[in-house]
């Protein structure tokens, strides 16, 4: 099952010894701009990093938040399907990658292969994404991805002074075997 294999991409388990190198896809302000000050700090990421490394190791496993690296080796962020209601088959999902990677199709490459593995070795019926409404860059992943806004949650989080709404994104798996790219693979930057 892992680690996944692209052209641009590898997916694989997060190791013990890889926290500093995780904590650094996130601190640059751009990649901040949507979260909270006490999501911002380094507690608040080391108890993320150890519930990922949890989750890894739970049986039966329910979070493959994994760690996205180029195929030299080099860490530039996560991407993650979590089973949140096995019953019904809902899992959510979320990819992030470092700011120096933006632009570049790692987030694309990463999410449909991960994607893909939910569908086919998870036996998800529907993942969802949530993010923050003035994200577009998530906006355009999710939709790039083939998943529809289900709706807006207004006012939903309050931080930096303000509220902000989020933006829920679903694909169902019968959805994701239709429209999935043929053509146009995880690997193509997005050259559509």
């Amino acid at each position: 099952m892992l680690p996944i294999v692209t052209q641009r991409v590898l997916l694989r388990d997060f190791t013990p010894d890889e926290f500093d190198a995780f904590y650094a896809t996130s601190q640059d302000p751009a990649y901040q701009q949507y979260y909270p000050d006490h999501e911002q700090t380094r507690a608040h990421w080391l108890a993320v990093f150890e519930r990922i490394c949890a989750g890894a190791a739970a049986v039966p496993r329910a979070a493959f938040q994994l760690a996205v690296c180029l195929p030299a080796g080099d860490l530039i962020g996560t991407c993650g399907v979590r089973i949140e209601d096995a019953e019904h088959g809902q899992a959510s999902f979320g990819c992030a990658i470092a700011r120096p990677y933006w632009g570049l199709g790692y987030a694309f490459a990463a999410s449909h292969a991960l994607i893909d593995f939910g569908f086919s070795a998870l036996s998800v019926h529907r993942l969802y994404a949530e993010t923050n409404s003035q994200n577009s860059r998530a906006r355009v992943l999710a939709e790039r991805l083939g998943m529809r806004l289900e709706g807006e949650l207004r006012q939903h989080k309050f931080f930096q002074d303000r509220w902000w709404d989020t933006a829920i994104y679903a694909i169902l798996a019968h959805e994701w075997a239709q429209t999935r790219p043929i053509s146009h693979t995880a690997d193509d930057k997005g050259k559509r």
